[in-house]
């Protein structure tokens, strides 16, 4: 009989424990900030990217490209297309284009000395103008080129924008075989995709240069 109630007890003793262990761990993921989901959907017509940026998204067969961690860029769209390899369109937002200038016209030039030269394509400008976007000043170049002895071609529309004391970018650049067509339409849906973004957020460098002009520097 007493073994039976040392028993009952060393039972109730682990049920207990468990019981506690499974409160605390409850308590612990109820008190867990809930990540923000990527995209969310507004009541414009638009998407929010992570509570930081606004504007239209191309449609759903578009892929969203993001990278949190640092990179080449922090977000864009991919769209794989039929027909032969490399058949693709890609947009970004990139908050780091090729330079250091923070001026528009030096930042262009030296910008499309740079621009898919790892791919082995020279990129030639065909057209340059001004532009202004999320009501600041931009450079909008058109670009092309090929390289043969890989069977491929690109086309490209890119923003230089100024940005406070730094230049963004927004770029669009479709892939095609030497024997493809380029297409309008994915240059419509990156234009849209410009001229509907908005910054929601200060960004590092506009808090920190902030920060210095508070204390006089």
């Amino acid at each position: 009989m007493k073994r039976n109630q040392r028993t009952c007890r060393v039972i109730g003793t682990w049920v207990l424990l468990l019981a506690a262990v499974t409160i605390f761990n409850l308590g612990c993921a109820s008190m867990q900030t809930e990540k923000p989901k990527t995209l969310s959907l507004t009541e414009r017509g638009t998407v929010l990217f992570l509570d930081k940026y606004e504007f239209k998204r191309p449609p759903q067969n578009w892929s969203l490209m993001k990278n949190l961690e640092g990179g080449d860029f922090e977000l864009g769209f991919l769209l794989m297309e039929k027909g032969e390899f490399p058949s693709q369109t890609t947009f970004m937002y990139d908050e780091e284009p090729y330079g250091a200038s923070q001026n528009l016209e030096k930042r262009a030039k030296y910008y499309c000395t740079r621009f898919l030269f790892n791919s082995g394509i020279e990129a030639r400008v065909t057209k340059q103008e001004k532009a202004t976007v999320a009501g600041n000043q931009a450079i909008a170049l058109s670009l092309e080129g090929e390289n043969p002895n890989r069977n491929e071609k690109a086309k490209s529309k890119v923003y230089l924008v100024k940005k406070g004391n730094r230049i963004i970018s927004f770029v669009c650049t479709m892939w095609r075989p030497m024997n493809g067509t380029y297409a309008q339409e994915p240059f419509d849906y990156f234009e849209t995709f410009v001229n509907s973004f908005t910054f929601l957020k200060k960004d590092f460098y506009e808090n920190f240069e902030e920060e210095l002009s508070k204390q006089g520097l």
